[in-house]
């Protein structure tokens, strides 16, 4: 008979978590073939679009730090529950606003509420799944996010084109209310009352000190971080570089992000398969080692050696094979080596994780007709070919440190 503390190793568990992780992924990505349109409206240049996406980030990391250790005192689903509610008060913001300022409200509502949803996630996988279901469970999750890159921009220019930029946070508030509904009779609270640890501001940050200064914690995460500071960077430079540089439109640019569901299902699939026949270690190995081939790519496309937008969707689709492969095992192993505060945990990997997705847009933005920099694409390059780097060198330092 299985264990009661594996009810997240079943099928209706792990639909349930997937579709709740999409919110936040959509959240980000929908709107991304609007941005020109929006700026235009809103007379905003790339660089203040570009912020859209920085706050939305920084708020989100900010505020996840909170919400982690609340859901290992109250609970998980009531904080998944109330995250949804403000992801909606948001949604509806943005949808209604008339000017730039207002969106920017909007999306700080929208990340407040989505800043609860993936620290709570990720722990609910730790509490209630076994070992090797915590690895399936973060690479569909992967997986997930590189479908929505290119589902949600496509639905987002479709949206756009026929019925307007404010039509896709009308989606968001939909989606969301129809996924509240479901997971507030379907999904299972899995931190029962007595695992769970009293609210206290000073053990908190004591929780969080030890799993900063950890290596098990924060060096094993480290080439995630520097992956995701990659995807912000990407989410702010893809509408302008695709669809103004290359001449896409909305939908073609939905389309292109393919590559990138390629790149992370291959990555997830490799990386699955190195860590049953192999060790962890491996997969870090590899991975470490191909990051350094993924830096030499982006150095090049920053001297203008790749300037075709095919060789520029396959550099971002190895980008994308390598998050696929690495980030399961970081995640897993960075949240395992502080399984009893899984909550506190997942929320620091959330702040860390959107914080730097945070840095890599805000300076890509920031780089934008720069001394360093004469335009967006460019100015990715840049950022990309400098977290590639910290990636590999990460990866190989902390292979050994694997839990």
């Amino acid at each position: 008979m299985k264990s009661k503390s594996f009810v997240g190793d079943t099928l209706q568990f792990g639909i349930m978590v997937l579709t709740i992780g999409a919110i936040i992924r959509l959240g980000a990505s929908i709107y991304l073939p609007a941005l020109p349109f929006i700026g235009k409206e809103f007379h905003a240049s790339e660089s203040m679009m570009s912020q859209t996406l920085s706050v939305y980030f920084l708020v989100f990391a900010l505020c996840t730090l909170v919400a982690g250790p609340l859901s290992d005192t109250f609970g998980r689903k009531i904080i998944l529950q109330s995250g949804m509610v403000f992801f909606m008060l948001g949604s509806v913001l943005c949808a209604l606003s008339s000017q730039y300022e207002v969106l920017l409200v909007g999306r700080i509502i929208q990340a407040f509420g989505a800043s609860m949803i993936p620290g709570t996630l990720m722990a609910m996988i730790r509490d209630a799944a076994s070992d090797t279901r915590v690895v399936v469970l973060t690479g569909w999750l992967a997986v997930l996010s590189g479908l929505l890159l290119v589902a949600a921009p496509l639905v987002g220019g479709v949206l756009t084109h026929y019925l307007g930029w404010s039509s896709n946070f009308w989606f968001l508030v939909l989606f969301s209310f129809l996924v509240w509904i479901v997971s507030l009779f379907t999904l299972p609270e899995t931190l029962p009352a007595e695992a769970r640890l009293p609210l206290s501001v000073s053990s908190t940050f004591r929780r969080l000190w030890a799993m900063i200064s950890s290596a098990e914690f924060a060096v094993v995460l480290l080439p995630v971080i520097a992956f995701f500071a990659i995807q912000g960077a990407f989410l702010a430079a893809a509408p302008y570089v695709i669809m103004e540089k290359y001449g896409f439109t909305p939908a073609q640019f939905g389309l292109s992000n393919i590559v990138i569901v390629v790149g992370i299902f291959s990555g997830r699939s490799i990386g699955t398969h190195i860590f049953k026949k192999k060790s962890a270690p491996a997969v870090y190995r590899i991975g470490g080692a191909l990051c350094f081939l993924l830096f030499l790519l982006f150095v090049g496309m920053g001297l203008g050696l790749f300037d075709d937008v095919f060789l520029f969707l396959a550099i971002i689709g190895f980008f994308a094979t390598l998050y696929g492969m690495l980030s399961p095992i970081g995640l897993k192993s960075s949240l395992t080596a502080f399984r009893t505060s899984a909550g506190t945990a997942a929320a620091l990997q959330g702040a860390c994780l959107l914080g730097s997705s945070a840095l890599g847009s805000a300076v890509t933005g920031l780089l934008v007709n720069s001394p360093l920099s004469s335009n967006i694409y460019t100015a990715f390059a840049l950022v990309s070919a400098t977290f590639s780097f910290i990636a590999a060198f990460a990866a190989l330092r902390s292979r050994h440190r694997l839990q």
